[in-house]
């Protein structure tokens, strides 16, 4: 037992310093790693005209980004969206809309790697006009 005590307590300032330093390193070395996640995030429709209504499909947009490892642990699909501009489609009528990692917004310290799946089939259709109510 009596050597277990000396060398617990022996060299003590040396061994601080060496456990310093190993933390240190496994902080700088460590701290540079890379990772990707999955993220299910929203595709945010624009300029939707008034007389035009549509449907999306698939209705979920998965996008798989990279990043260091707390970057990426912070990040939430609320940061993210895919803008769809629904005017450029034109008239009524099937639409396939290309997504592509860089259609995504997002913040700039995280990489877009892919986006799943690949397009979106949007249905527009006319909207039915409104009959006003007679009294």
């Amino acid at each position: 037992m009596n050597w277990l005590r000396r060398f617990v307590t022996e060299n003590i300032p040396l061994k601080l310093l060496s456990l310093t330093l190993a933390v240190l390193l496994w902080v700088l070395v460590g701290g540079d790693v890379q990772t990707e996640i999955f993220l299910p995030i929203p595709v945010e429709f624009r300029n939707v005209p008034q007389d035009m209504q549509f449907q999306v499909e698939p209705p979920r947009v998965e996008v798989r980004v990279r990043g260091l490892r707390h970057v990426v642990r912070q990040a939430s699909e609320t940061d993210f969206s895919i803008p769809v501009d629904i005017s450029a489609l034109g008239g009524p009528g099937v639409k396939l809309v290309r997504l592509r990692p860089d259609s995504v917004e997002g913040p700039a310290s995280l990489e877009i790697v892919d986006v799943t799946p690949a397009q979106l089939t949007i249905t527009l259709q006319e909207r039915a006009p409104r009959e006003s109510s007679k009294r």
